[in-house]
Formats: structure tokens, sequence, C-alpha cells
């Protein structure tokens, strides 16, 4: 089909249909997955969620797939199309960036920020009309579904990769700023009640373990409740083990740096941590990587020595290598922390935090140091950094765990509990 360009209220949707690509086979159930992302390329740890279950359910069903996509992802469309080779194809091309006005709108529409950045009219006709031939509607976030289709009369799988309203709860309580804090919290709120609105509309609802906690009070039906977990690149463990004298004093941090938990934790650390470990480590290093980063980051790394941002870097494995810590100070936030996930496959020891290790059932001081206060993590790193037993027992500890723990072969095992039964 031609591309459909609409420019309406300074948002720019772009609509491109396959079809014809993929073949549909008689008697497999059919599914329509819908994304407010291309699911791929799996950089991030959203995206290789994304990437692992669309990658599943191609090989397992007839899929379809409408995703909304970012101008950055649009490079990465064709080599997506000719690794999963769907059913039906349909991109929306959506760029609604965060401003005061498009919150202002989203009061207006009685929607949440996130959700009305994310809400096109042409993706909603798309699905509207791919829905008519399917039999599940996979929706991999809240964040798509203004474009469930009122009629749709399937089983409807909703993936929930956080609980929403708590990560914006708790960055209200992080926020000093009053008015901001305000705003926070009635964005809090718009959320929870969204988040509630889409556990109603679901049949079935995959979530993992802790982030069931703040989704139950929602008032969802507990039979609806799938385990899953949010899991990494599992081909991290068939990697040799590194060891300790081959490391660097140097710490690594990878993540996008304009996500504001990921931002957050970096200024605290940098401001509360990294000045007493530098006095003790004069060679440390700190390599932040990662796309973005602002203002605020710069500050705080301004008159730093060590502290280097070389950007997104696609291999991650040199600085896997020769770091001998892996950093993840978040403070506020939800789900399961890919990268952390990541290093512990790598057998890279990790400072975190309580919110860092929600849902990895992981031990202080064996699996990964955890820290609620700058003077403790400060210590555990100064002592991982110089102490080659612990650090190798760590390594060995959190790879071990990650091994056992988290497999994508449990996952595939409950996504298709969540479809089929």
């Amino acid at each position: 089909m031609q591309d459909i360009l609409v420019n309406t209220a300074g948002v720019t949707d772009t609509s491109r249909d396959f079809r014809g690509e993929g073949m549909a086979r008689r008697g497999r159930l059919r599914i329509l997955f819908l994304s407010h992302r291309l699911p791929y390329p799996p950089l991030s740890g959203g995206a290789i969620k994304r990437w692992k279950v669309a990658e599943y359910l191609a090989g397992n069903y007839d899929l379809s797939i409408a995703v909304l996509c970012a101008p950055e992802d649009l490079p990465h469309r064709e080599a997506f199309l000719r690794l999963v080779n769907p059913v039906h194809f349909s991109a929306t091309l959506i760029h609604r960036p965060r401003s005061a006005l498009n919150l202002f709108r989203s009061w207006l529409r009685g929607l949440p920020l996130a959700v009305y950045r994310n809400d096109a009219s042409v993706f909603r006709a798309e699905v509207e009309k791919a829905s008519d031939s399917v039999d599940v509607l996979y929706l991999d976030s809240l964040l798509v579904l203004p474009a469930l289709p009122e009629a749709f009369r399937g089983k409807i799988v909703l993936h929930a990769h956080n609980a929403e309203y708590i990560i914006w709860k708790r960055y209200a309580a992080r926020e000093k700023n009053p008015v901001r804090r305000a705003a926070v919290l009635l964005e809090a709120g718009r959320m929870r009640r969204y988040e509630a609105l889409a556990c109603r509309r679901a049949d079935r609802i995959l979530a993992a373990p802790n982030d069931q906690v703040f989704l139950r009070r929602l008032g969802a039906n507990p039979a609806k409740w799938v385990d899953t977990s949010h899991l990494g690149d599992e081909t991290l463990l068939d990697l040799p083990d590194i060891a300790f004298r081959d490391t660097e004093p140097a710490l690594l941090h990878v993540g996008s740096l304009d996500w504001e938990p990921n931002l957050d934790g970096l200024v605290f650390f940098l401001r509360e941590v990294w000045d007493g470990l530098k006095e003790r480590h004069p060679q440390l290093r700190f390599y932040i990587l990662g796309r973005g980063g602002g203002r605020r980051l710069r500050e705080a790394a301004r008159g730093r020595p060590g502290v280097l941002m070389p950007g997104f870097v696609p291999d991650l494995e040199p600085y896997h290598r020769r770091c001998r810590l892996f950093v993840a100070p978040v403070r506020f936030g939800g789900g399961m922390k890919v990268k952390i996930i990541n290093a512990m496959y790598r057998g890279i020891p990790v400072l975190t935090t309580p919110v860092g290790a929600e849902g990895l059932e992981v031990i202080d001081r064996r699996h990964l140091s955890i820290s609620s206060d700058a003077a403790k993590m400060r210590r555990d790193a100064d002592h991982l950094l110089k102490d080659a037993g612990a650090w190798e027992r760590m390594r060995d500890a959190s790879r071990r765990h990650a091994r056992e723990r988290f497999d994508w072969g449990g996952v595939y095992g409950s996504l298709r509990s969540a479809i089929e039964q």
C-alpha cells in the first residue's frame, strides 16, 4: 500500500502496510502483536523482551504485527521484517514529544501523558482493520491500549513491563520542587486509574511477581495473572569467566541516559559516592555508556576526572572485560532491571540499590552489593575493587544464580500459557 501521511496538531503519522510477506498456516492461532516501539534491534531491557517475544510468537503462531515507530526505528524496519516474516505488518510513525502543551492536551483527552504520546488515529484504524482476522490481541504494554477495538471479542493478553504508577509515585517522593512534585503525583494518579482500566480489559496479564504486588492493588481478578520475567542476553552465559587480574580499576554503567531513573541514580552516585572512591583509588575510571544525557548529567560529571561518557556503544564486551564493577544506582523505577541481569550473566559484580534488586531474589554481598545509602555503597565498592577473592566469589555466585533463575525457556512457557489457556 502507499504510505499515508497525516499532519495534525503537531503529530506526524506514517502508516506502511505490508501484506503477503508471510503466510498463514491452517489450524494455528492467529495473533496480532501491538507495540509502541518496533521490536528491533534488541539493545535495551524493554527492547530485548519485545524482540524475544516477537521472535517466539512468529515461530509458533500466525503472527501479525502493528507498531508505533519512533524516527530512529525506521532504519531497522526491513531487517526486522526479514527476521520475523509476519503474515501482516503495519508501522505508524509518531513523534509527540514531552512538552507542556502535550501535557495539557493529555488532560483534555483524559489520558496519562505517556499514553497520549502514543495515541494515533492512523494506528487505531490499522489495528481495527487487522484485528478482524485474529484470535488473540497481544498488547506489549498498556501504552497501546487506546488502539484496542471496542468490538474485539477474542482473547486480550496484556504484558505489563512495570507497575507504571509506582514509578511515578517513587519519582514524586524524590522531587524537591513542590510544583513539580504535585504534577508528578497527579500523573501517578492518572496512571494508576489507567493501569486499572488496562487490567480490567485484559483476559490474561503477564507481569513479574514483584510488579504483581503493586498491580494487584488495582483490583484485577487474581485468575488473570501469569508470572513472567524480564531477562537479558542469555548468550553472555556462554562466554568464559572474567578474571580479576585482567580487569582495571574501572566502573561501568549501561543504559538510556534520558530515562529519569537512570539519570537520577547517576547524578546521585557522582555527587555522593564517586568522590570518596576516587580518593581511595586515584586511577579509577567510570564509563557511562548510552544514548542521551543532558545538562544535569554533564554538570554532575564536570570537574570529576575519570568520568567518561563515550555515548552509545554497540559492542559492550570490551567494557565488560575491562571494568571491575557494574554500577546501577537506581533510586526509583519498577520491574526487573535487565542491565543488572546482563551483568550477572557476564559475571561482573554489581553495585545497586534495593530498587535495582527488586524481583531478582538475591542476597546482599553474595550475589550483588545492595545499598540504600551512599556510605555503604562506597564501602562495598572499595572492598570489591581491592579484594580479588571477594570479587571472584561474587562473580561466581551471581553467574550461578542467573543461570539457575533467569532462563528464557520459563518465559516462553508462561507466554504460551497466557495465550493458549
